[in-house]
C-alpha cells in the first residue's frame, strides 16, 4: 500500500510539473512573449519649423560623435557641423542620382573631398528612437560619419492655400479664396492653420512630418450654415480630428487614412 501511495504521489507531481511547463506563470509569460499594445500612439511629430523657416531642403543627423548636415538650395549652402574641426560650409554640389534610388553630393573642400550619400531606407536614431526616411553617410578628410536623414521637399509644399474638391469620395463645390467650399491655409513655419469650413471660419495648430499631418482641435465660428454646407462642415471637421498621411505635388493635396483617400484639395493659384 505504501508503495502504491508513493507511486500515486510521484505521478501527481509529474502531472503538476507538466501543466506548469505548458502554462507558465503570468510573470514568466511576460519574459517569453512580447506584450502588444493595440492602442499604441504614433511616434511624436518632428518640429521642422526652424528648417522650413531657413529654407533647408535636406537634413541629416548623427551621434557618437554628434554631427549635423543641412543642404539649402535657395541659399546655395551646404553646412556640415561636428564638435571637432570638420565643420564645413560650401556651395551646394551637383545632385547625383544613383540607379538604386540613392543620391549623393560630392564637393572638393579645404584639405580634401566631402561625399554625402542619402540612401532611401528606414533609419532609427540611436538616441531618440525616431524613425527617418534615409540612411546617410558622410565622408570628409578621411573620416566617416553615419546617421539618419530626411527631405523637406514635400513638407514644404504643404505650406499653401488649399480648396477642398473631394470629401469621402464625393465631389465638393469649391470657389475662390474666401468663398465657396472648405479651404485650409497651412503654415508649418508658424505651426498654424486657418481657413473655412465652407460656412464658418476655422483656426488651430497643425504639425506635419515627412508622411503624416495632424490638425489639433480646431476653433470655429458658430454661424448657421445654409443649404447642405452644414453637413459638409461636420464631415470635414470630423475627418481632420486624427492624424492622416498625405501626398502632395502638382497642385494637389490628398489626405489619406489607411491608404484610402479621405480628402482631396486643389492649390489656390
Amino acid at each position: 500500500m505504501l508503495a502504491i501511495n508513493a507511486m500515486r504521489n510521484l505521478l501527481f507531481g509529474l502531472l503538476l510539473a507538466a501543466a506548469a511547463c505548458k502554462r507558465p506563470s503570468t510573470q514568466l509569460r511576460k519574459t517569453l512573449t512580447p506584450e502588444t499594445v493595440s492602442n499604441r500612439q504614433p511616434t511624436e511629430f518632428h518640429d521642422y519649423s526652424r528648417y522650413l523657416r531657413a529654407g533647408d531642403e535636406l537634413v541629416a543627423l548623427g551621434n557618437e560623435p554628434f554631427w549635423s548636415l543641412t543642404i539649402n538650395p535657395s541659399k546655395n549652402t551646404l553646412h556640415f557641423k561636428t564638435p571637432g574641426s570638420d565643420s564645413i560650409n560650401a556651395p551646394v554640389p551637383e545632385h547625383i542620382t544613383d540607379p538604386n534610388g540613392s543620391f549623393r553630393y560630392v564637393a572638393d573642400v579645404e584639405a580634401g573631398r566631402l561625399t554625402v550619400i542619402f540612401r532611401p531606407d528606414s533609419c532609427v536614431d540611436s538616441m531618440s528612437g525616431q524613425r527617418f526616411d534615409y540612411r546617410v553617410d558622410v565622408t570628409v578628410r578621411g573620416k566617416s560619419y553615419a546617421g539618419c536623414g530626411f527631405s523637406l521637399r514635400e513638407v514644404a509644399l504643404l505650406q499653401d492655400i488649399w480648396v477642398l474638391t473631394e470629401l469621402n469620395g464625393k465631389p465638393v463645390l469649391a470657389g475662390g479664396v474666401g468663398r465657396g467650399g472648405p479651404q485650409l491655409e497651412i503654415s508649418l513655419t508658424e505651426g498654424r492653420v486657418t481657413g473655412t469650413t465652407g460656412c464658418n471660419r476655422l483656426s488651430g495648430r497643425v504639425r506635419a512630418d515627412t508622411r503624416r499631418i495632424q490638425f489639433d482641435p480646431l476653433i470655429t465660428t458658430k454661424m448657421a450654415c445654409p443649404d447642405n454646407s452644414g453637413a459638409t462642415e461636420g464631415d470635414f471637421l470630423t475627418a481632420l480630428r486624427e492624424p492622416l498621411t498625405y501626398r502632395v505635388g502638382e497642385g494637389r493635396l490628398t489626405l489619406l487614412r489607411k491608404d484610402a483617400s479621405v480628402m482631396i484639395f486643389k492649390k489656390v493659384d
